[in-house]
Protein backbone atom coordinates (compact mmCIF):
# COMPACT_ATOMS: atom_id res chain seq x y z
CA UNK A 1 0.00 0.00 0.00
CA UNK A 2 2.61 2.72 0.98
CA UNK A 3 4.57 1.59 -1.83
CA UNK A 4 1.85 2.00 -4.45
CA UNK A 5 0.63 5.22 -2.58
CA UNK A 6 4.28 6.43 -3.10
CA UNK A 7 4.46 5.48 -6.95
CA UNK A 8 1.90 7.31 -7.49
CA UNK A 9 2.79 10.19 -5.41
CA UNK A 10 6.03 10.25 -7.45
CA UNK A 11 4.02 9.74 -10.96
CA UNK A 12 2.05 12.87 -9.54
CA UNK A 13 5.48 14.71 -9.51
CA UNK A 14 7.00 13.84 -12.53
CA UNK A 15 3.53 15.04 -14.68
CA UNK A 16 3.50 18.48 -12.97
CA UNK A 17 7.45 18.79 -13.41
CA UNK A 18 7.11 17.44 -17.15
CA UNK A 19 3.64 20.36 -17.70
CA UNK A 20 5.99 23.09 -15.69
CA UNK A 21 8.61 22.65 -18.28
CA UNK A 22 6.21 22.56 -21.37
CA UNK A 23 4.76 25.79 -19.57
CA UNK A 24 7.93 27.16 -20.11
CA UNK A 25 8.57 26.11 -23.27
CA UNK A 26 5.90 27.54 -24.51
CA UNK A 27 6.74 31.28 -22.86
CA UNK A 28 10.38 30.93 -24.29
CA UNK A 29 8.38 29.92 -27.65
CA UNK A 30 6.56 33.77 -26.71
CA UNK A 31 9.73 35.42 -26.28
CA UNK A 32 11.46 34.14 -29.76
CA UNK A 33 8.50 35.42 -31.44
CA UNK A 34 8.47 38.72 -29.82
CA UNK A 35 12.75 39.04 -30.07
CA UNK A 36 12.03 37.94 -34.06
CA UNK A 37 10.13 41.37 -34.16
CA UNK A 38 12.94 43.11 -32.26
CA UNK A 39 15.07 43.03 -35.42
CA UNK A 40 12.86 45.17 -37.29
CA UNK A 41 12.63 47.90 -34.67
CA UNK A 42 15.86 48.24 -34.40
CA UNK A 43 16.22 49.07 -37.84
CA UNK A 44 13.78 51.65 -37.44
CA UNK A 45 15.12 53.11 -34.56
CA UNK A 46 18.73 53.30 -35.49
CA UNK A 47 17.26 55.08 -38.46
CA UNK A 48 16.72 58.01 -36.06
CA UNK A 49 19.32 57.82 -33.28
CA UNK A 50 23.01 56.23 -32.65
CA UNK A 51 23.26 52.92 -31.19
CA UNK A 52 24.58 54.05 -28.36
CA UNK A 53 21.30 56.65 -27.71
CA UNK A 54 19.06 53.42 -28.39
CA UNK A 55 20.21 51.85 -25.32
CA UNK A 56 19.49 55.12 -23.24
CA UNK A 57 15.84 54.97 -25.06
CA UNK A 58 15.56 50.77 -24.20
CA UNK A 59 16.81 50.69 -21.45
CA UNK A 60 15.88 53.81 -19.18
CA UNK A 61 12.04 53.04 -19.20
CA UNK A 62 13.10 49.75 -18.28
CA UNK A 63 15.02 49.94 -15.36
CA UNK A 64 11.95 52.33 -13.91
CA UNK A 65 9.50 49.70 -14.66
CA UNK A 66 11.21 47.21 -12.73
CA UNK A 67 12.27 50.12 -10.03
CA UNK A 68 8.55 50.54 -9.70
CA UNK A 69 7.89 47.06 -9.75
CA UNK A 70 10.36 45.72 -6.69
CA UNK A 71 11.42 48.75 -4.72
CA UNK A 72 8.13 49.86 -2.89
CA UNK A 73 7.12 45.85 -1.66
CA UNK A 74 10.86 44.33 -1.73
CA UNK A 75 13.17 46.79 -1.43
CA UNK A 76 14.87 44.97 1.68
CA UNK A 77 15.81 41.83 -1.02
CA UNK A 78 17.05 44.24 -4.02
CA UNK A 79 19.39 45.82 -0.92
CA UNK A 80 20.80 42.58 0.42
CA UNK A 81 20.99 41.24 -3.39
CA UNK A 82 22.89 44.15 -4.70
CA UNK A 83 25.37 44.53 -1.16
CA UNK A 84 26.19 40.45 -1.91
CA UNK A 85 26.49 40.13 -5.95
CA UNK A 86 26.78 43.60 -6.72
CA UNK A 87 29.54 43.41 -9.38
CA UNK A 88 27.96 40.22 -10.83
CA UNK A 89 24.63 42.49 -11.08
CA UNK A 90 26.54 45.27 -12.76
CA UNK A 91 27.88 42.77 -14.99
CA UNK A 92 24.81 40.97 -16.31
CA UNK A 93 23.37 44.58 -16.88
CA UNK A 94 26.48 45.44 -18.60
CA UNK A 95 26.84 42.03 -21.00
CA UNK A 96 23.12 41.27 -21.86
CA UNK A 97 21.87 44.69 -22.04
CA UNK A 98 24.18 47.49 -22.88
CA UNK A 99 27.08 45.82 -24.93
CA UNK A 100 24.55 43.72 -26.59
CA UNK A 101 22.38 46.48 -27.75
CA UNK A 102 25.45 48.56 -28.53
CA UNK A 103 26.74 45.73 -31.19
CA UNK A 104 23.48 44.35 -32.85
CA UNK A 105 22.30 48.31 -32.96
CA UNK A 106 25.81 49.41 -34.81
CA UNK A 107 25.71 46.26 -36.75
CA UNK A 108 21.94 46.82 -37.91
CA UNK A 109 23.50 50.03 -39.67
CA UNK A 110 24.35 48.05 -41.94
CA UNK A 111 23.35 44.66 -41.62
CA UNK A 112 19.47 43.53 -42.20
CA UNK A 113 16.77 42.90 -39.79
CA UNK A 114 16.92 38.96 -40.99
CA UNK A 115 20.57 38.97 -41.86
CA UNK A 116 20.90 40.45 -38.36
CA UNK A 117 18.86 38.02 -36.84
CA UNK A 118 20.59 34.94 -38.59
CA UNK A 119 23.82 36.40 -36.68
CA UNK A 120 22.29 36.36 -33.34
CA UNK A 121 21.23 32.76 -33.55
CA UNK A 122 24.52 31.93 -33.42
CA UNK A 123 24.11 32.33 -29.52
CA UNK A 124 23.35 28.88 -28.43
CA UNK A 125 26.34 27.33 -29.79
CA UNK A 126 28.53 30.04 -27.53
CA UNK A 127 26.10 29.59 -24.61
CA UNK A 128 26.18 25.73 -24.33
CA UNK A 129 30.25 25.52 -24.37
CA UNK A 130 30.65 28.12 -21.88
CA UNK A 131 27.95 26.28 -19.89
CA UNK A 132 30.54 23.25 -20.16
CA UNK A 133 33.45 24.81 -19.16
CA UNK A 134 32.05 27.08 -15.99
CA UNK A 135 28.97 25.61 -15.40
CA UNK A 136 29.41 22.19 -15.49
CA UNK A 137 26.91 21.33 -17.56
CA UNK A 138 26.68 17.49 -18.92
CA UNK A 139 28.38 17.12 -22.43
CA UNK A 140 25.64 15.16 -24.01
CA UNK A 141 26.38 14.13 -27.74
CA UNK A 142 22.22 14.28 -28.86
CA UNK A 143 22.42 18.00 -27.90
CA UNK A 144 25.93 18.67 -29.72
CA UNK A 145 24.24 16.66 -32.44
CA UNK A 146 21.16 18.92 -32.19
CA UNK A 147 23.39 22.01 -32.46
CA UNK A 148 25.05 20.89 -35.37
CA UNK A 149 21.67 20.36 -37.19
CA UNK A 150 20.34 23.38 -36.40
CA UNK A 151 23.97 25.27 -37.11
CA UNK A 152 23.26 23.92 -40.67
CA UNK A 153 19.76 24.49 -40.75
CA UNK A 154 21.37 28.43 -40.44
CA UNK A 155 23.99 27.99 -42.57
CA UNK A 156 21.28 27.28 -45.56
CA UNK A 157 19.25 30.43 -44.30
CA UNK A 158 22.34 32.68 -44.56
CA UNK A 159 23.57 31.16 -47.39
CA UNK A 160 20.97 31.05 -49.92
CA UNK A 161 17.70 31.30 -47.78
CA UNK A 162 17.39 35.15 -47.64
CA UNK A 163 18.42 35.64 -51.33
CA UNK A 164 21.24 38.43 -50.49
CA UNK A 165 24.40 36.38 -49.45
CA UNK A 166 26.33 38.36 -47.24
CA UNK A 167 29.25 40.27 -48.79
CA UNK A 168 32.67 40.82 -48.26
CA UNK A 169 31.64 44.33 -47.97
CA UNK A 170 29.34 43.43 -44.94
CA UNK A 171 31.81 41.57 -43.30
CA UNK A 172 32.85 44.02 -40.75
CA UNK A 173 29.26 44.98 -39.57
CA UNK A 174 28.28 41.22 -39.99
CA UNK A 175 31.46 40.70 -37.49
CA UNK A 176 30.23 43.58 -34.84
CA UNK A 177 26.61 41.88 -34.82
CA UNK A 178 28.88 39.01 -33.92
CA UNK A 179 29.83 40.25 -30.62
CA UNK A 180 25.88 40.81 -29.47
CA UNK A 181 25.30 37.00 -29.49
CA UNK A 182 28.64 36.60 -27.13
CA UNK A 183 27.84 38.95 -25.09
CA UNK A 184 23.74 37.34 -24.65
CA UNK A 185 25.84 33.63 -23.54
CA UNK A 186 28.20 35.79 -21.09
CA UNK A 187 24.64 37.00 -19.99
CA UNK A 188 23.14 33.63 -19.27
CA UNK A 189 25.61 31.85 -18.06
CA UNK A 190 26.49 34.18 -15.57
CA UNK A 191 22.66 34.69 -14.71
CA UNK A 192 22.25 30.94 -14.24
CA UNK A 193 24.02 31.01 -10.45
CA UNK A 194 22.46 33.62 -9.26
CA UNK A 195 18.84 32.90 -10.43
CA UNK A 196 18.96 29.66 -8.76
CA UNK A 197 20.09 30.79 -5.14
CA UNK A 198 17.35 34.40 -5.68
CA UNK A 199 14.08 35.05 -7.66
CA UNK A 200 14.78 34.66 -11.08
CA UNK A 201 12.24 38.59 -11.36
CA UNK A 202 14.54 40.32 -8.89
CA UNK A 203 18.16 39.25 -10.83
CA UNK A 204 16.57 40.16 -14.32
CA UNK A 205 15.04 43.48 -12.59
CA UNK A 206 18.19 44.84 -10.70
CA UNK A 207 20.52 43.44 -13.74
CA UNK A 208 17.94 45.94 -15.61
CA UNK A 209 18.54 49.03 -13.39
CA UNK A 210 21.90 48.73 -13.80
CA UNK A 211 21.72 49.05 -17.59
CA UNK A 212 19.92 52.15 -16.90
CA UNK A 213 22.29 53.93 -15.24
CA UNK A 214 25.07 52.93 -17.46
CA UNK A 215 22.56 54.07 -20.08
CA UNK A 216 22.71 57.48 -18.86
CA UNK A 217 25.94 57.88 -19.73
CA UNK A 218 25.02 58.11 -23.21
CA UNK A 219 22.64 61.21 -23.11
CA UNK A 220 24.01 64.32 -25.11
CA UNK A 221 22.08 67.78 -25.25
CA UNK A 222 21.72 67.51 -28.98
CA UNK A 223 19.81 63.80 -28.28
CA UNK A 224 17.68 65.42 -26.18
CA UNK A 225 17.03 68.29 -28.63
CA UNK A 226 15.69 65.95 -31.26
CA UNK A 227 13.27 63.52 -29.27
CA UNK A 228 10.10 66.14 -30.03
CA UNK A 229 10.96 66.07 -33.83
CA UNK A 230 10.96 62.16 -33.80
CA UNK A 231 8.13 60.45 -35.21
CA UNK A 232 5.28 58.36 -33.72
CA UNK A 233 6.60 54.88 -35.05
CA UNK A 234 10.11 55.93 -33.40
CA UNK A 235 8.05 56.14 -30.15
CA UNK A 236 6.12 52.83 -30.76
CA UNK A 237 9.12 51.29 -31.83
CA UNK A 238 10.81 51.93 -28.20
CA UNK A 239 8.20 51.08 -26.27
CA UNK A 240 7.61 47.57 -27.78
CA UNK A 241 11.52 47.29 -27.20
CA UNK A 242 11.64 48.39 -23.65
CA UNK A 243 8.47 46.25 -22.67
CA UNK A 244 7.45 43.18 -24.50
CA UNK A 245 11.24 42.70 -25.99
CA UNK A 246 13.11 43.46 -22.07
CA UNK A 247 11.28 43.58 -19.01
CA UNK A 248 8.65 40.74 -20.23
CA UNK A 249 11.08 38.51 -21.79
CA UNK A 250 14.04 38.79 -19.71
CA UNK A 251 11.82 37.87 -17.07
CA UNK A 252 10.82 35.08 -18.54
CA UNK A 253 14.49 34.43 -19.60
CA UNK A 254 15.32 34.19 -15.96
CA UNK A 255 12.89 32.47 -14.74
CA UNK A 256 12.90 29.35 -17.78
CA UNK A 257 17.21 29.40 -16.38
CA UNK A 258 16.03 28.58 -12.90
CA UNK A 259 14.29 25.27 -13.99
CA UNK A 260 16.44 24.47 -17.39
CA UNK A 261 20.08 23.83 -18.07
CA UNK A 262 21.20 26.92 -19.65
CA UNK A 263 21.81 25.57 -23.08
CA UNK A 264 18.92 24.15 -23.74
CA UNK A 265 17.03 27.78 -22.62
CA UNK A 266 19.59 29.22 -25.17
CA UNK A 267 18.73 27.09 -27.67
CA UNK A 268 14.73 28.77 -27.92
CA UNK A 269 17.38 31.58 -29.48
CA UNK A 270 17.10 29.55 -32.94
CA UNK A 271 14.16 30.12 -33.52
CA UNK A 272 14.04 33.96 -33.13
CA UNK A 273 15.51 33.57 -36.66
CA UNK A 274 12.27 31.97 -38.32
CA UNK A 275 10.16 34.67 -36.81
CA UNK A 276 12.24 37.46 -38.19
CA UNK A 277 12.86 36.54 -41.65
CA UNK A 278 8.78 35.68 -41.48
CA UNK A 279 8.12 39.69 -40.16
CA UNK A 280 10.63 40.78 -42.62
CA UNK A 281 8.86 39.43 -45.46
CA UNK A 282 5.32 41.04 -44.39
CA UNK A 283 6.73 44.37 -43.34
CA UNK A 284 9.42 44.57 -45.06
CA UNK A 285 8.96 42.79 -48.58
CA UNK A 286 12.17 40.33 -47.98
CA UNK A 287 11.29 37.04 -50.16
CA UNK A 288 10.76 33.62 -48.57
CA UNK A 289 12.63 31.36 -50.91
CA UNK A 290 12.73 27.48 -50.92
CA UNK A 291 15.80 27.17 -49.40
CA UNK A 292 14.43 29.26 -46.48
CA UNK A 293 11.71 27.38 -46.39
CA UNK A 294 14.27 23.91 -45.81
CA UNK A 295 16.60 25.73 -43.67
CA UNK A 296 13.99 26.33 -41.49
CA UNK A 297 12.89 22.90 -41.18
CA UNK A 298 16.32 21.75 -40.43
CA UNK A 299 17.35 24.21 -37.73
CA UNK A 300 13.75 23.36 -35.94
CA UNK A 301 14.73 19.53 -35.89
CA UNK A 302 18.19 20.27 -34.22
CA UNK A 303 16.20 22.84 -31.63
CA UNK A 304 14.01 19.85 -31.07
CA UNK A 305 17.27 17.73 -30.53
CA UNK A 306 18.31 19.81 -28.14
CA UNK A 307 15.39 19.82 -25.90
CA UNK A 308 14.10 16.43 -26.67
CA UNK A 309 14.23 14.61 -22.96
Amino acid sequence: MDSSGSGVGCGHRVRRAVAGTAVWQGLLILVALTWGNSFIAIKHVVEHVTPLELVTMRFVPVALTFAALLLPTRGRQVWHMVRAEGWRLAFLGLTGAVLYNIFLGWGETHVAAGSASLIIALNPAFTYVLAVVFLGERFAWQRALGLAVAFGGLFVIIRWGSGRPVTLDDARYALITLFAPVCWATYTVTSKPLVERYPPLLVTGVAMMFAGLFSLAFIRPAFLAQLPALPLSFWGAILFLAWPCTVFAFSVWSGALERMPAGRVASFVYLVPMFAVTFSHWLLGDPITPALVAGAAVLVTGVWLINRP
